[in-house]
């Protein structure tokens, strides 16, 4: 779209020209993003009630195993809240099915998995203190899926009684028993500050708890035993990923620590495949960076068939390249550090929940990375403007940045992704505090708009993993791509992101490309398949040792429906009709001009209208939009 130069002058009321200023926002939106915030249209009605700015957590998982994956929030001082999605493109919010101890809690965090292979995932809740406890700190929660639609908190009976001030979790099978174990990281027990002769803060000395790990005993029982296994981190944690960094098929873990530089930096733990102990081999790989770290992400980012790590920050983001298991800070020359908020005169940015996923379907992984602020002493004070980005990746080692926000100085802080739609492209959901600087703070969700019907856009493959031999939901596994020549690769994993965890169907796109020439499946060490000449634009289900199976991919009716071209000259396109609709095109004073019933995808011919602004109304039982539009 060529830019606008000039517009036609329209002698109308302060209402109006308030309109027009909401509606020419909208249009900017939409034509500098295909990530579109939708919750109030999805259903999504939701803020964070934060305590002291921490927490919030979301999980995409499917707690009903009807094939679409549904979102569980945390809600802090504020009951937990689990939208079921009605596979029509909208969530519907369920209570009373065995949450509302989770109004007893300060919860912070949440990560699913099915921790007794019965074939529902379950949920593990962290939390910071009891609301009703006086500054008590509160155990973290288990809720066990009873497989009807309902869920038991059993925390204390599976031996979770360990009480601490925990902002997140990772689900990870460190022995390979095929039993999902539970890493959980701690923060702050005591604040220490560093100061000058005069006063003033210049660091920390803070005392943090030190992390958990609980063993799966396989009999709905847990052991805590981190200390054991040398994975009991002091440092004040506020992310964790289990990865197989080494790809040696068994599941490492990487540690993101605030106050990194200061107390304990970011620690890397390899797996001595023993199933025995870790060994901490931060220094070594130079994982060992020490910042204010809050989230972290990972992807093959340069097709060199190794995993890349983005940690988020306050301040400078950090983007490790992996070199062989080695890694290397790549981030200034990447163009991803997000270093500043937008309020100028130095303030920092707060970066936390972030993921990697191909966006535009180009087979690049893309970063995207939740902003907002937390205050914090002079030396690191941080701004209020601190949207959200998403870093599109050019191929090249390099990234373009844009903002992806409704409102600046929300504060962001979990994230997670989905196909939740099933039309072939990643959607995005970011949890944001009650006590944020903006006057109307609510939990926002982009839908992305790359595929409105599942296949008009770049093509895609996805592949949902059963395991049998490892645990049931395949985490730790990984897929690998043959496309055109080129290796491209994913593992299926427990947490990362902050407080929040990312769907487990694994989504790749594949730019032109309609058919995937192999599929390799990697299920551990001694469990492989490989798959050739595979179709695009389709989610295949499989269960280790099984033959691939398309699941059906009925895409939503409640799509948002399409017009274009705008600016427009004769013709505009209506699309994404899936029933009876009427269109209006109205003057900007309300009169209408035209208006037509229409039952299906059509050509509007709108020659006679004049050149002008006009107003696009289109409506049915279920789908409604409006926009401006410009003839020309």
């Amino acid at each position: 779209m060529s830019p606008i130069k000039y517009l036609p002058y329209f002698n109308c009321n302060s209402t109006m020209k308030q309109h027009l200023s909401f509606l020419f926002l909208m249009l900017s939106i939409s034509i500098n993003s295909q990530l579109t915030e939708k919750a109030n249209q999805i259903g999504i009605n939701h803020v964070f009630n934060d305590l002291a700015n921490m927490g919030g957590g979301v999980v995409f998982f499917d707690y009903n195993n009807d094939g679409w994956e549904d979102l569980y929030i945390n809600g802090g001082l504020d009951e937990d809240s689990l939208y079921k999605n009605k596979g029509d493109g909208t969530f519907e919010k369920i209570t009373n099915i065995g949450f509302s101890i989770t109004k007893e809690y300060n919860t912070i965090s949440v990560v699913s998995g099915d921790v007794n292979n019965d074939g529902f995932r379950d949920l593990f809740i962290t939390t910071w203190r009891e609301t009703q406890g006086a500054g008590h700190y509160g155990r973290n929660l288990l809720f066990i899926n009873n497989g009807n639609e309902t869920f038991t908190e059993a925390g204390i009976s599976w031996g979770l009684t360990e009480e601490s001030f925990s902002m997140g979790a990772s689900m990870l099978d460190y022995n390979n028993d095929g039993f999902l174990d539970i890493y959980v990281i701690n923060y702050q027990k005591q604040s220490n500050l560093l100061t000058n002769t005069n006063g003033d803060v210049i660091g920390f000395d803070h005392e943090c708890f030190e992390d958990f790990f609980y063993e799966n005993n396989g009999n709905n029982t847990f052991t805590e035993k981190a200390t054991s296994l040398g994975i009991n981190n002091n440092g004040c944690g506020l992310a964790v990923m289990p990865t197989d960094f080494n790809q040696d098929f068994n599941q490492d873990i990487y540690v993101a620590n605030d106050f990194g530089e200061w107390v304990t930096p970011n620690t890397l733990y390899k797996n001595n495949s023993s199933g025995q102990s870790f060994a901490n081999v931060s220094q070594s790989t130079k994982a060992n960076i020490g910042i204010y770290a809050m989230g972290i992400s990972y992807a093959d980012i340069d097709k060199d068939e190794d995993f890349d790590y983005y940690i988020s920050n306050l301040g400078r983001n950090v983007l490790l390249k992996n070199d062989g298991g080695i890694f290397s800070d790549i981030s200034t020359s990447a163009g991803v550090e997000n270093t500043y908020s937008l309020d100028g005169g130095g303030l920092y940015s707060t970066s936390w929940g972030t993921a990697f996923f191909d966006v535009n379907n180009d087979t690049w992984p893309d970063l995207f990375v939740a902003n907002g602020r937390i205050p914090a002493v002079p030396f690191i004070a941080t701004g209020d403007q601190d949207p959200n980005y998403l870093f599109t990746n050019n191929g090249n080692n390099s990234f373009t940045q844009s903002k992806i926000s409704v409102n600046d100085k929300d504060k962001g802080r979990g994230m997670a992704y989905s196909d939740y739609d099933k039309d072939g492209d990643i959607d995005v959901v970011v949890v944001v505090l009650k006590g944020s600087a903006s006057a109307n703070p609510k939990t926002t969700f982009f839908q992305n708009q790359l595929n409105p019907n599942g296949s008009d856009g770049k093509n895609w493959i996805q592949f949902n993993l059963e395991g049998k031999t490892i645990n049931k939901d395949a985490i730790g596994a990984k897929v690998i791509l043959t496309v055109n020549g080129e290796k491209l690769i994913q593992e299926v994993h427990g947490q990362g992101s902050h407080a929040s965890q990312h769907s487990l169907v694994l989504h790749f796109g594949l730019a032109n490309n309609n058919l995937v020439s192999k599929v390799e499946i990697e299920w551990s060490n001694s469990s492989k398949q490989t798959f050739t000449d595979i179709s695009a634009n389709k989610r295949y289900s499989i269960k280790e040792g099984e033959t691939l199976s398309i699941t059906a991919n009925e895409f939503i009716s409640k799509k948002e429906i399409k017009a274009y071209p705008n600016p427009f000259i004769n013709y505009i396109n209506v699309k994404n009709v899936f029933q009876k609709s009427t269109v209006k095109i109205l003057t900007i004073d309300g009169k209408t001009l035209l208006k037509k019933v229409i039952h299906k995808n059509e050509e509007l011919n709108v020659s006679e209208l004049k050149s002008g602004i006009y107003l696009l109304n289109i409506y049915s039982k279920n789908q409604n939009i409006n926009k401006l539009i410009i003839k020309k």
